[in-house]
């Protein structure tokens, strides 16, 4: 890595103390629900912009994003949302997905403010930005229930028709 090459082992370590300390700020704002919403809306906005991406180009057909806090009847909150209307087993699995898209370009971020100097502004900026995508990058439960259906019944799928081409033997001949 031609960026952090010029960095020690300290130097590395304490950019990741500054980016794990972050990340415990926010995670510990989940105490104020309202206030934990507020800090991680970039983060959701994000997180939602990715699986209406991924359910326009899957054919999934999203109907509706939002992106407005609310509370949950049965307690809770709801932090985001998308409905689709042709959500299949073929493309749950990239919809379900998508904001694993986002834990690549936090890495990245983080990197990129290793290159400026530890107690900077835009370097603690660009950590924010960095945990943001960390945080939000993780599938829901609900986005993990779609994905693995659609695994489940893709691998049903693959094996079912690997035991037909070995019973018969279409691949021998």
């Amino acid at each position: 890595m031609p960026l952090l090459s010029s960095l020690t082992t300290t130097e590395i370590c304490l950019h990741a103390t500054a980016l794990l300390a972050l990340m415990l700020a926010l995670l510990w704002l989940r105490r104020w629900p309202l206030l934990f919403a507020l800090s991680i809306w970039p983060g959701t906005l994000a997180h939602e912009l990715l699986h209406f991406l991924a359910g326009w180009l899957t054919g999934a057909k999203p109907v509706s994003l939002s992106v407005i806090p609310r509370r949950k009847p049965e307690g809770g909150w709801i932090l985001g949302s998308v409905a689709f209307t042709r959500l299949r087993w073929w493309n749950s699995v990239p919809v379900g997905l998508a904001p694993l898209a986002l834990v690549p370009a936090g890495g990245v971020l983080l990197i990129q403010s290793m290159t400026l100097p530890l107690l900077s502004l835009q370097g603690a900026g660009i950590k924010l930005v960095a945990v943001q995508c960390l945080i939000a990058g993780w599938p829901s439960p609900r986005d993990w229930s779609h994905a693995l259906l659609g695994l489940l019944f893709t691998g049903i799928l693959a094996l079912t028709a690997f035991i037909l081409v070995i019973k018969t033997g279409t691949l021998w001949q």
